[in-house]
């Protein structure tokens, strides 16, 4: 009986196929940055645009064997973002879904350079922890600093409630800090 080989159209570990791996990971982000009430930065239509094509180029890379499925994995984290950055104010949900996927993206460079599968692994189970806990971190730096503002029964740049002033925490502070005093 004969064996048939995996026809790859470029080997993984080529800058092409790396480019291409981060594709889905960015279009994702992309969409999710579309999502809530608050002045998104594109339009609804371009996230759901940027949703669709990172589902139909993940099918794509999956077939032609270009993107492993740890990495696909990894690409799917900003999903989980949407739910924890859901009610945050555009002006820091933007930012904090951009740095995650530069984490993530990073995180997917260096474990497919690497030659050892369980440096890889360890490479992608260290960022995606490392973004999880950045996230949540930020997330409630965020609502601390809400809070410290006085904004008890609205939710800052939402109709009908008053619009940060731009005197606030920079977002990378909210992001990179401590666990703030409450």
């Amino acid at each position: 009986m004969e064996t048939t080989k995996k026809i790859r159209w470029v080997t993984e570990d080529s800058w092409i196929a790396t480019l291409a791996n981060l594709l889905p990971l960015w279009l994702l982000s992309l969409a999710i940055t579309a999502e809530g009430s608050s002045d998104p930065p594109i339009s609804p239509e371009l996230g759901i645009t940027a949703f669709v094509l990172a589902i139909v180029v993940s099918i794509v890379l999956l077939l032609k064997w270009w993107l492993p499925f740890d990495v696909l994995l990894i690409s799917l984290i900003p999903f989980l973002l949407l739910f924890k950055f859901d009610e945050i104010s555009t002006s820091y949900k933007t930012p904090f879904i951009l740095l995650c996927a530069l984490i993530l993206s990073i995180g997917i460079v260096g474990a497919q350079r690497s030659r050892s599968v369980s440096v890889r692994w360890l490479i992608l189970l260290f960022v995606a922890v490392a973004v999880l806990v950045l996230s949540s971190n930020a997330v409630q730096n965020y609502w601390q600093m809400v809070s410290d503002l006085g904004y008890h029964e609205c939710m800052p740049d939402y109709p009908g409630c008053a619009p940060l002033t731009g005197n606030e925490t920079p977002w990378w502070v909210l992001f990179f800090s401590l666990l703030r005093g409450g």
